[in-house]
């Protein structure tokens, strides 16, 4: 693409079969994990463990913070799904720096946390910086090479540089290890759109988005297919079921100047939803 610059990832296979890799000048991933001596005791179950993943699944963040502080302010440590939970509900309430610091405390309490590593990716994501998730997807898969929200979150990282085949392989393997996850086909329709293969990308997510477990994004993806297919009236009906009238005439706006590029890869935000589309690159399910 004339105004983007790509750059070279290791390969779908390599992430997979956890191979060790060097990161001499990163900071939060040059610690020697197996010899740290920051391991925390056994984690410990706590009554209001349940409460906060509960408060988070119905949406509301705010008490789902405040019983995950809680919790971690009583076992001063001992917890690492309250970590977890926390960095996770912080990226929630769009607390970005305080879920970096949450996710950063909790390596180095958990330095074999695949979650924790994780977290950091999608922290990453969100602040547009692919390489510096990559990088920490590595890590988490590396602890645990079936982990699907990492394999999700390194589809993403890959698709957003432009690396679509290895991030269609990753979106599949994460759909192998969690199959009720319609998040992951969803971002793999998305990726193939991307990648010009309009036709199958929109079966896809046209049988996704008849199912009952359909989000909002997997109809905004379904709209972005049918537009970077050139189909601007299917785009135009699909998108106004979930935005404004305004919206989709300026995603529209976009699809249509995106097309008329030679390559039209990686352009599509992940939040589109949220607005007007723009030239950020963040644009897919993150499954948090």
């Amino acid at each position: 693409m004339k105004s983007y610059k790509f750059f070279c990832v290791v390969s779908c296979a390599t992430i997979l079969s956890g191979c060790a890799l060097n990161y001499s000048e990163f900071d939060p991933f040059t610690s020697d994990i197996s010899n740290s001596d920051l391991i925390a005791p056994p984690y410990i179950d706590h009554p209001k463990l349940k409460t906060a993943e509960l408060a988070r699944a119905r949406g509301d963040v705010p008490q789902a913070i405040h019983d995950y502080r809680d919790i971690i302010k009583e076992h001063r440590g001992n917890c690492e799904k309250a970590y977890l939970g926390l960095g996770w509900s912080l990226l929630d309430a769009n607390a970005i720096d305080e879920s970096k610091k949450t996710f950063d405390k909790a390596i180095t309490l958990y330095p074999h946390s695949a979650g924790a590593y994780a977290g950091l990716g999608a922290v990453y994501l969100t602040i547009d910086q692919p390489e510096n998730a990559i990088k920490a997807f590595e890590m988490a898969l590396k602890l645990n090479p079936c982990l699907a929200k990492a394999l999700n979150g390194y589809g993403i990282a890959l698709d957003m540089i432009g690396d679509h085949r290895g991030a269609q392989a990753n979106y599949r393997a994460a759909m192998e290890r969690d199959p009720g996850n319609i998040s992951y086909e969803s971002n793999l329709g998305l990726s193939m759109a991307l990648a010009g293969n309009t036709s199958e990308a929109i079966h896809i997510l046209e049988r996704l988005s008849r199912s009952p477990q359909a989000t909002a994004r997997v109809r905004q993806n379904l709209s972005l297919a049918y537009g970077l297919a050139g189909d601007m009236k299917m785009a135009r009906n699909i998108g106004t079921v979930d935005l404004s009238s305004d919206w989709v005439r300026n995603n529209v706006s976009y699809m249509e100047a995106v097309r008329e590029t030679e390559e039209y890869a990686g352009l599509i935000p992940k939040d589109h939803i949220e607005g007007p589309l723009n030239q950020t690159r963040k644009w897919q399910d993150r499954n948090n």
